[in-house]
């Protein structure tokens, strides 16, 4: 008995199953190939977002910050500095001085001063330049000067960068011969953007012990005032 051939539809219908299971395969494999970068070519970079707040941001530039504070008192001198006169001292009348010129005039001889506190500003100089520099000023209007070796300090405040310091002694001849024995110091302070703030102080030996502490107090408030 010859068997009985399937009929067509049923032929078919295999054929159709047996494609897709190949199909099945074939896209299988091609995740496969795609996910581990099958063949010779190289995966493509994997591409993310970066997250929120991973990103390096520079600091800004930073700048100064000249506006008046709780220290600025006094008298301005400039770029945010400020000094508080000592009592007793008054503004020099000479306005071609630049700077703060202050004076402390003789109790008993008018016109006569026992000294002065002068404060000057420089971009030109670094610290220990300037204070250098000022004093080689002072002293070349002074008789047998002596010059103390300048030495670094340490202000409380932090914004200074440098500090130098230096003393003098010399004899001031007046125009009408008279000598005067003085003594003197200058201190010099270096902010973060080199600006170069400088006290140039001196008073008569006579009363030098008597007053250095209004010369003391004067530098202490540009000190604060930084």
């Amino acid at each position: 008995m010859r068997p009985q051939q399937p009929r067509k539809s049923s032929r078919n219908q295999w054929i159709i199953v047996a494609c897709a299971v190949v199909a099945v395969v074939l896209i299988a494999v091609g995740v496969v190939v795609l996910v581990t970068g099958g063949g010779k070519s190289k995966p493509e970079a994997k591409q993310t977002p970066n997250a929120p707040g991973t990103l390096y941001t520079p600091s800004p530039t930073p700048s100064p910050d000249d506006a008046k504070g709780p220290n600025d008192t006094g008298v301005e001198v400039g770029n945010g500095i400020w000094f508080t006169p000592a009592k007793g001292w008054l503004k020099s009348p000479d306005k071609s001085i630049s700077g703060q010129n202050w004076i402390l005039q003789q109790f008993s001889a008018r016109g006569l001063i026992d000294g002065y506190y002068w404060v000057r500003q420089t971009e030109l100089y670094d610290a220990k330049g300037f204070a250098e520099h000022l004093a080689d000023i002072e002293s070349a209007s002074y008789q047998g000067v002596k010059i103390s070796k300048t030495v670094a300090c340490t202000p409380a405040n932090p914004k200074i960068k440098s500090c130098y310091a230096l003393s003098y002694t010399g004899t001031y001849v007046t125009k009408s011969k008279a000598k005067i024995a003085m003594r003197g110091f200058v201190t010099a302070y270096q902010d973060q953007f080199d600006r170069v703030t400088a006290t140039d102080a001196a008073l008569e030996a006579r009363v030098y012990n008597r007053r250095v502490n209004e010369l003391m107090y004067m530098n202490n408030s540009v000190v604060k005032s930084f």
